[in-house]
């Protein structure tokens, strides 16, 4: 015969155990969803990342073109290897929010040691500004815009 003072008792270690792995599987569940987002997040940053590098790409092309020419340049190019961005290729352009992406700033006279002597002593050398602005963008639409300033010395 059972013990009238365990009689209510029967049962309650399942019903304990039942709730406990009930709980254990919803903070499964919750680090399982936080580590889903976490992912994701990652994921935007690693694209965002990419459209700058490509942009800053862009940059690099206008100050090569602005040493070889005088003059910088932007052409729209995708950059990288299709094998390594299976999703799209990263890639750069002239930034289409300005209407003139690379404007003239101007020239400058360029004081320095033994530049002013000959022509009256006026300079012979002058600075020539630019501002090149360049939009980078990356599989999922993401891009980074980039905007440099740079120089060129001219010898008037």
């Amino acid at each position: 015969m059972a013990d009238p003072r365990t009689q209510g008792e029967a049962g309650s270690a399942l019903l304990v155990t039942v709730m406990l792995l009930l709980m254990l599987g919803l903070v499964g569940l919750a680090a399982l969803n936080t580590t889903t987002r976490d992912q994701q997040v990652a994921g935007f940053q690693n694209r965002k990342r990419i459209a700058l590098y490509a942009a800053e790409a862009g940059v690099a092309e206008a100050l090569e073109t602005l040493t070889t020419t005088a003059t910088p340049g932007i052409t729209t190019t995708t950059i990288g290897d299709s094998t390594l961005y299976p999703h799209g290729q990263p890639s750069y352009r002239p930034d289409p929010a300005f209407a003139d992406p690379v404007e003239d700033l101007g020239s400058a006279p360029f004081p320095g040691m033994s530049l002013n002597i000959g022509q009256g002593g006026l300079p012979t050398y002058q600075m020539n500004y630019w501002r090149v602005h360049v939009e980078g963008r990356a599989s999922g639409g993401s891009q980074a815009r980039v905007e440099a300033v740079s120089g060129a010395l001219i010898a008037n």
